[in-house]
Formats: structure tokens, C-alpha cells, sequence
């Protein structure tokens, strides 16, 4: 044939392009998936981060901006208030890690953690979550309630055999016979 195709002993061009997409894609920094919480005082912020090392984790907190980075991980924003950075706390577990970001004044809720766009793995702690009116319902003084008496019987009021006061409601009392009746005619049936 007049037409030869040469073999190509060499990879075609795309793949040394393909391979470092890989790589690149592979050395991403992911947004970590994330809940929120707060109080009148405070943000508690937790981020699903498994099998972390805190020596290789950056952590900075200012009175506007939140900064978190690990090797895999990464999130940062701007809070949508201010907060107090150095008493907001942090804690390492082995799947999470755990933020109480202290606010700089107690007030009411903030409508979001964030200013600007929305941090789509971010989503609400609804365990950790109270509404405003509920924060200090688990607080609340049960002193008063010691006096009262919930394991003995009912006092003064009548047992339930007692049918001195009830009423007759009219047609059970009739209903009542004719089915003893229709039990004493079986009865003798028998």
C-alpha cells in the first residue's frame, strides 16, 4: 500500500497533560463539611475533619475573620459580627474539630456565621442548636419543685371502686342486662 501508517512508540501528548491534572486535582485543599451553632455569647463551630494533625494545622482567629488550615483542608471567612479571639477555644477529636468562638458582646442572634457568599458545607448543628428564648431552659432552678410529694397515692380523693358518686348514664344499665341476660340463656343451653 502506498499509505503507511508510522507505529508510535511514544504517549500521546494529552497524557502528560492528564497526569498533572491528576496531580493537581489531587493536591486540591477541600472545604471541610461544617456545623454551626450559637448563643447569645457564643459560635460554636464544628468541622469535620477526620484524623487530624494539629502541628500541621493553622488555626487564626481576629475580631472579624475566621482562618483554618490543615493539609487536606481548608475555610476561611468573614464573620458576620465581632468576636473576642482570645477567648474562643479549640479542641482536636478524631473525627472533628471543635470551635467555641467567644462573641465580643452578647446579643441577639446573628442571621448568619458569615458575611458574603454562602459556605455550601456549612449547615446548621441543630444538637447543639437553642433559640434564643430557650438558652437558659436547661438552667433553670428546680428547688421549689423538692416539696412536692408524686410517689405516694392520690390523698384525699376517692379510690375507683368507690361508686358511692357515680351516675348512671342512661341506656348502659340496660344494655348492660340484656347482655347478661343473653349470657345466662347460653348458659342453660348448655
Amino acid at each position: 500500500f502506498p499509505f503507511v501508517v508510522p507505529f508510535q512508540t511514544s504517549k500521546p501528548p494529552f497524557a502528560s497533560h492528564l497526569r498533572d491534572c491528576t496531580e493537581t486535582f489531587s493536591r486540591m485543599v477541600k472545604v471541610p463539611d461544617c456545623k454551626w451553632a450559637q448563643r447569645s455569647d457564643k459560635i460554636l463551630l464544628t468541622l469535620n475533619v477526620p484524623n487530624l494533625d494539629a502541628a500541621k494545622t493553622t488555626v487564626n482567629i481576629t475580631e472579624t475573620a475566621f482562618s483554618f488550615k490543615s493539609e487536606d483542608f481548608e475555610l476561611n471567612f468573614e464573620f458576620f459580627g465581632s468576636v473576642n479571639p482570645a477567648e474562643s477555644k479549640w479542641n482536636v477529636g478524631a473525627r472533628d474539630v471543635q470551635f467555641v468562638i467567644m462573641r465580643k458582646e452578647a446579643g441577639e442572634y446573628w442571621d448568619k456565621l458569615q458575611k458574603g457568599s454562602k459556605i455550601l458545607t456549612l449547615k446548621v448543628d441543630w444538637d447543639k442548636w437553642k433559640d434564643e428564648d430557650e438558652q437558659n431552659d436547661g438552667d433553670m432552678d428546680m428547688s421549689g419543685f423538692d416539696n412536692f410529694d408524686f410517689g405516694g397515692g392520690a390523698g384525699d380523693m376517692p379510690d375507683s371502686d368507690d361508686e358511692d358518686d357515680d351516675e348512671a348514664i342512661p341506656g348502659l344499665e340496660e344494655a348492660d342486662g340484656d347482655a347478661k341476660k343473653e349470657e345466662e340463656e347460653e348458659d342453660k343451653k348448655e
